[in-house]
């Protein structure tokens, strides 16, 4: 295959699967990826912060509509066709040689010593074991290929295999913290259904309770009415028990007379026995109470106007109170069990993996810590570079930014862009921490924690995310509290990392300056972080002691792995 050839092939490659275009779909931001490897690089990571280009970052809000690329899938096919029947050639190809680009002297090309890793113990062309690798092209190089690399960055063959085998075991960790926070969260939200059903089982007691209460009190208040009724009524009975006994006695009266009057109509009695007696009869008569005094019954009801009237005041009564019961429980403040989901970006898979990664340079923060957010418990020398806690509180003036409730303090530097590293030493056993947060200006902190922290509790290092904490088994196999930390930030990456680091200390209390010379650090953790706003180092000390180390000019540059 021609360098031509290889070049459009290169060009051809989907930047996930690093195989040639499969059914190729184009992004807004103008990337091409094989549609069934875009669908698993997203199905494969959390989209509740939106969707994200693999290759260049752009983040969509929304799920793209992936249009498949025809022009770019019949190159392909075209391609495909021309390389599976290559035209033959009657003359002998030449024999490559070595030219003053560097490119390796091998009868392959460098395009395809890109992909295809060597499968023979040694060089091919000159019969010399592999010794070298070229970070530009990605090849093996015996010792007679170096000569031709000599304008390349090469390495020793063994040291690239190690800083290779490196890679490969922070990406096992990666993917290790990620698969414990996956599992974490799910027992988390297992957890959280059952107490999620048991505190809605307390609420709707609370308000069955509460309507079967106020059902009572309507109870009493329509029993208070229906005795009201009745009182009414006994009354209106009682009156009218009165007349009927009254009329009654009228007529026994009136029906007495009435027979004397008509046994003296009866008797045959001479006239002037007769009158006499008429007249005591008559007067009897007159005398007679037969008068009857009128009586109204009123009739008690209620007309439909006063019925629908009721009805309307009760059907608003019933909405008030019950809107009043559901406001009142969309107010409730109390956080019945808190989870913060972990960043998306810690567990995007990378879009391309490096064989030997390059080198990156880090520069040196110059750090102080910053008086104005130092809790009261804590004191800070006078050159701003140590804290320590203390049991008797500190006279610090008030400021909006000072911790309150925890023994913390941050530096007066924040970073947004670049790449830094600091030391620090740290004297006890209680507990520390050693990371760093995002901070605004005149930020009031109160009780707030220091976002990114790895944590010594006394027993074990521990790394924590906010509240969510990430195991491994190199946190976990920290029998002992490093004395000396390296922290390193890259803005660009989006990466924290810490180390333990290992030197002779002139002072074992407190280092002051660390001096070049060999040193081993063991990678702890790297949290890949997405900050709000600039980076501030930060600790908490709690019967513990920190100090920032001061290094050579000579040390200013560190040079570490780009992953």
């Amino acid at each position: 295959m021609s360098s031509h050839a290889a070049e459009l092939e290169a060009e051809l490659r989907c930047s996930i699967c690093l195989t040639t275009y499969r059914d190729p779909v184009l992004l807004p931001c103008g990337h091409n990826f094989c549609l069934g490897c875009l669908d698993r690089a997203w199905e494969s990571r959390d989209m509740a912060g939106g969707y994200s280009c693999p290759e260049c970052r752009a983040e969509f809000r929304e799920h793209p509509v992936l249009q498949r690329n025809i022009k770019l899938a019949n190159i392909v096919e075209h391609f495909q066709i021309a390389k599976d029947h290559p035209p033959e050639s009657k003359e002998p190809l030449p024999e490559r040689r070595g030219d003053s680009t560097g490119d390796c002297r091998h009868p392959e090309t460098v395009e395809q010593r890109r992909t295809i890793p060597p499968v023979i113990p040694g060089c091919p062309e000159h019969g010399l074991p592999w010794e070298y690798f070229c970070r530009q092209h990605k090849a093996c190089l015996c010792q007679t290929c170096r000569e031709s690399h000599q304008s390349h960055s090469c390495q020793s063959l063994e040291k690239a295999a190690a800083e290779s085998r490196a890679v490969l075991a922070e990406e096992i960790e990666r993917l290790e913290q990620a698969r414990n926070v996956l599992q974490g969260t799910v027992g988390w939200l297992e957890d959280a259904r059952g107490h999620l059903t048991a505190d809605r089982g307390r609420l709707k007691d609370q308000v069955s309770g509460l309507f079967h209460a106020i059902q009572e009190m309507i109870s009493e208040q329509e029993q208070s009415v229906l005795d009201y009724i009745d009182s009414e009524e006994n009354l209106q009975h009682a009156r009218l028990d009165a007349c009927i006994r009254e009329i009654q006695s009228k007529r026994d009266t009136s029906k007495q007379f009435l027979l004397e009057a008509q046994e003296l109509e009866q008797k045959d009695l001479p006239d002037w026995e007769f009158i006499a007696s008429f007249q005591k009869t008559l007067d009897k008569l007159l005398k007679a109470d037969i008068h009857v005094q009128g009586y109204t019954l009123m009739k008690r009801e209620m007309d439909r106007a006063s019925i629908k009237l009721v009805e309307k005041e009760g059907q608003a009564f019933a909405k008030r109170l019950s809107k009043m019961i559901q406001d009142k429980l969309s107010q409730g403040q109390e956080v019945l069990q808190k989870h913060s989901a972990p960043r998306a970006q810690a567990w995007r898979h990378k879009a391309k993996v490096q064989i030997a990664p390059a080198e990156i340079q880090l520069q040196r923060a110059k750090l102080t810590l910053d008086p104005n957010t130092a809790h009261c418990n804590l004191s800070l020398s006078e050159d701003h570079l140590s804290a320590e806690w203390t049991e008797q509180r500190q006279a610090n003036p008030p400021h909006p930014e000072r911790f309150r409730l925890h023994p913390q303090v941050l530096c007066a530097q924040g970073f947004s862009t670049g790449q830094h590293w600091w030391e620090v030493a740290l004297v006890g056993a209680r507990r520390w921490e050693v990371g760093a947060t995002c901070k605004k200006s005149k930020q009031s902190w109160v009780d707030s924690c220091i976002a990114w922290a790895l944590r010594w509790d006394g027993r074990r290092l521990q790394a924590f995310e906010g509240t969510i904490r990430h195991s491994s088994s190199r946190l976990n196999s920290m029998v002992q509290a490093p004395g000396r930390m390296r922290v390193c930030l890259d803005c660009e990456r989006g990466a924290l990392s810490f180390f333990a680091m290992e030197e002779d200390k002139e002072d074992d209390e407190a280092v002051q300056t660390v001096k070049k010379g060999s040193e081993n650090r063991t990678l702890l953790h790297t949290f890949y972080i997405k900050p709000t706003g600039p980076v501030f180092p930060g600790f908490y000390l709690e019967q513990s002691k920190v100090r920032i180390l001061k290094h050579n000019s000579n040390t200013d540059a560190l040079y570490i792995i780009q992953k």
